[in-house]
């Protein structure tokens, strides 16, 4: 029986001189007929890691709450990176994701873990924990990329995306009680739900121009708008560029055109009530009111713990004071967190300039290897894919400046370097088809 390419899993592949059907490989399956075939059906073709890191997603979008103590946004990671070492464990030879350039920031975070002096931190801080945090979206990434998933498994997952974007727009209407009320509510609670949406706009802004999907530009405007709705400032910047800075081919002029676009929408929106209110004491101020000298901005405390934290850094500023000392002092400056909302500033106070510098020399490597593997020329989803995992780390990036991106790793990075994994495993199983494929066509060339 003729094997169907589409049938190549991670742990088997067709059998040596049986006829192979590319038939599927060439014209995968539509995005409408996966729709047809309904949401269970696309997660029953993606391995249980990235299964696990979806539903967590959900889940904490809509219920957040302590279960046995614990957020479920930290079991959401603890989870994932757990299933995701058991994955490696067992399949290490499989790994495609190129951890090697990640390594000095590995050995950088478990250096200072071990010379961290327990007595000299908070009780409540736990320096074991956010080492795994930061090293948990490397770990699911890895995982991930020991799949080997078709050109239909990859639509599944980018319809999956959709379909989670779709949900969160119904999260958000249900949470700020918009239909019922007709007004937005000054407090949403969304700050979180707005650093997965600066993602999800990422991958439908490369979606849109790759595939030339008005349905996925449609979508992008509509994610667009949480954070607008949320009031997240950084998150409501970091969104709307995803458009014009995103990888994918886009001609200079339209980037111009899209920029110019959103810099008057951008006006607009500042200018609205809820967002004066959000941004000035005063509940009124210009463009160009907005500086940290400026006593009538409003910065939600965060100025002055910034001024302090920074200040305290510089008695370090090229090693930095270790692991868990930012959330130590930070806990003495507001008595209840340990995270400033900038993780620029707090990776500065722990692992010093040296940290930053590796830390963002990793970022830039791994840029760089993603957009070079475009060079194959992947097909639509895998090319979609790469765009995605690198152009990401532009809003990522943005987040980190006023928020705790890097350890809200349920919100972004797993999601993100699945996404890389994803793309990396689909490279290898591409490769491998095409090396079969020419084997078989060279033996039915060669004379019996």
């Amino acid at each position: 029986m003729p094997a169907n390419v589409n049938s190549v899993t991670s742990y088997d592949l067709p059998e040596p001189g049986c006829p192979i059907d590319i038939t599927a490989e060439l014209f995968p399956e539509s995005a409408a007929t996966l729709v047809q075939k309904g949401l269970l059906a696309d997660l029953k073709r993606m391995p249980l890691i990235i299964r696990l890191v979806l539903f967590f997603m959900v889940v904490i979008f809509c219920w957040n709450q302590p279960l046995l103590g614990v957020n479920a946004s930290g079991l959401a990671w603890v989870i994932s990176l757990a299933v995701s070492l058991l994955v490696l464990s067992r399949n290490m030879s499989r790994v495609t994701f190129p951890y090697f350039i990640w390594l000095p920031w590995v050995l950088l975070l478990f250096t200072y873990l071990a010379m961290v002096d327990s007595s000299l931190l908070d009780l409540r801080v736990i320096p074991l924990q956010r080492t795994f945090q930061l090293l948990s979206p490397l770990a699911v990434g890895m995982a991930v990329s020991t799949w080997r998933p078709t050109a239909v498994d990859l639509q599944a997952f980018l319809e999956t995306c959709r379909r989670m974007a779709y949900l969160l727009l119904l999260i958000v209407l249900f949470k700020t009680g918009v239909l019922l009320t007709g007004v937005l509510p000054m407090t949403t609670g969304l700050a979180s739900e707005a650093i997965t949406v600066t993602l999800l706009c990422t991958l439908l802004a490369a979606s849109h121009l790759i595939t030339g999907s008005k349905k996925d530009l449609i979508l992008w405007a509509l994610m667009a708008c949480i954070p607008i709705v949320a009031v997240t400032r950084t998150a409501i910047v970091a969104s709307l560029l995803t458009l014009p800075l995103t990888f994918a081919p886009l001609p200079l002029m339209r980037r111009i055109v899209a920029l110019v676009l959103i810099a008057l929408a951008g006006v607009a929106v500042f200018n609205t009530e809820r967002v004066q209110k959000k941004m000035f004491f005063s509940g009124k101020g210009t463009l160009g009111d907005i500086n940290n000298s400026n006593d009538d901005f409003a910065t939600s405390g965060r100025k002055s713990m910034w001024e302090k934290l920074r200040s305290a850094a510089e008695d370090e500023p090229w090693t930095g004071h270790g692991t868990g000392a930012g959330e130590t002092f930070t806990y003495k400056i507001t008595g209840k967190t340990g995270y400033p909302h900038n993780d620029w500033l707090l990776t500065m106070y722990d692992y010093g300039q040296f940290g930053v510098i590796t830390f963002s020399l990793c970022c830039l490597l791994m840029v760089g290897d993603v957009l070079s593997k475009l060079r194959r020329r992947p097909e639509g989803a895998t090319r979609v894919l790469l765009l995605t995992g690198a152009a990401a780390y532009i809003p990522f990036a943005i987040m980190m400046s006023t928020d705790n991106v890097m350890v809200y790793v349920s919100y972004f990075g797993n999601l993100q370097y699945s996404i890389l994994g994803l793309a990396y495993g689909a490279l290898l199983a591409r490769s491998q088809e095409n090396n079969l494929q020419s084997v078989r066509s060279n033996r039915l060339l060669s004379p019996q």
